[in-house]
């Protein structure tokens, strides 16, 4: 059902809550300043723009209907941040540029709030039915990708998402990997690919290094559905913690690059309390060496000399660290990349010089 509504309605709704901007369903809402501007601008110039999808849900207790956002999550976010004076118009938003929505004149502001907004509104519509109108509308433009596919998959229905929301609760609460250190970048995460890496480190903890790609993920997804290890999340906590704290400034280099920085984490996670021997097989697995970290400003120094090789061309590589040059040059999510690199991390760890 089609419906228009006016900018205002949609802001008030935002503001009492009944307008609900992250259901499961949807992406995450990060836009670039550019695309925000330029979007605010087309309002302005009273410019068509695509239907919004809803879900309308009402709820018997307190008797009213709520609304989940199918389709459309940044434009209502971007346009609630606007009318509250969060964003400045950058430069794609032409004559508007540097401007907040408290500079607009009060003819601008009116006629931005009655700006009409076409919703489709789903009435009765299962969290089944949402999700396949959700990945049919984005079919035709930006093709959901295997993390995009998992978050909508164990969401409801026959899943009880406990690892999905583990790896969600810990992305948002390590933000600091992501927005500080650029672990995984903005556009990145755009397509959940922080979530993806949260998944692969817990997967580290559960069952220790493996070899990568998406069927190893999606086992991850559906083996821990249900429960996890109660210890898992504050392991994975603690081991980030030291992390951050302790080698801050490795990750400034090449070594903070998601690739590499999971087989840092592996290194470091097995050094403070070891993880199960996983692909790397107990006969290549090293036992735990309680001297690992003992010297923290000798292990900072060989990881600095493993990033000082990564920025070699393979031909300046002294002989010992040819085979981890190698095999950062190699596809880094299979299992003889990963257990060099991880090896060598480690290696980094223990109280000597590489």
């Amino acid at each position: 059902m089609l419906q228009s509504y006016p900018i205002s309605d949609l802001v008030r709704w935002m503001k009492e809550k009944t307008l609900v901007l992250n259901p499961d369903f949807q992406r995450r809402s990060i836009w670039p300043q550019p695309a925000k501007s330029y979007f605010i601008n087309t309002l302005l110039e009273g410019l068509p723009i695509p239907n919004i999808y809803m879900r309308s849900v009402t709820d018997p207790k307190d008797m009213r209907t709520y609304r989940e956002v199918v389709d459309g999550q940044q434009r209502l976010r971007t346009i609630l941040d606007f009318v509250e004076n969060r964003i400045r118009l950058g430069a794609s938003a032409n004559t508007y540029a540097g401007m907040k929505y408290e500079d607009l004149s009060e003819c601008e502001q009116k006629r931005l709030l009655a700006y009409q907004i076409g919703v489709v509104q789903l009435f009765g519509a299962t969290d089944d039915k949402v999700l396949d109108i959700f990945n049919r509308l984005n079919a035709y433009g930006l093709s959901l990708n295997s993390q995009e596919l998992r978050h909508g998959r164990f969401q409801g229905g026959k899943y009880k998402g406990v690892f999905r929301r583990a790896v969600i609760e810990a992305s948002n609460r390590w933000s600091v990997l992501w927005d500080r250190h650029k672990i995984v970048s903005v556009s990145a995460r755009v397509r959940m690919a922080d979530d993806e890496l949260m998944a692969q480190m817990l997967g580290v903890l559960l069952e220790g290094v493996q070899d990568g790609g998406q069927p190893t993920i999606n086992r991850l997804y559906n083996k821990y559905d249900e429960a996890l290890p109660e210890d898992s999340i504050v392991t994975l906590d603690s081991t980030l913690e030291y992390i951050v704290a302790n080698l801050a400034d490795v990750l400034n280099s090449r070594i903070g690059s998601a690739p590499h920085f999971l087989m840092l984490f592996a290194a470091v996670s097995h050094a403070l309390l070891s993880i199960p021997a996983g692909d790397i097989g107990e006969s290549g697995l090293p036992c735990r060496d309680g001297r690992a970290l003992s010297d923290l400003s000798l292990a900072v120094q060989n990881l600095e000399t493993l990033a000082e090789v990564l920025d070699l061309e393979e031909s300046e590589v002294p002989s010992r660290f040819v085979q981890f040059k190698q095999a950062s040059a190699r596809t880094t999510h299979r299992i003889r990349s990963r257990a060099i690199r991880f090896l060598a991390f480690y290696e980094a760890l223990l109280p000597d010089t590489i």
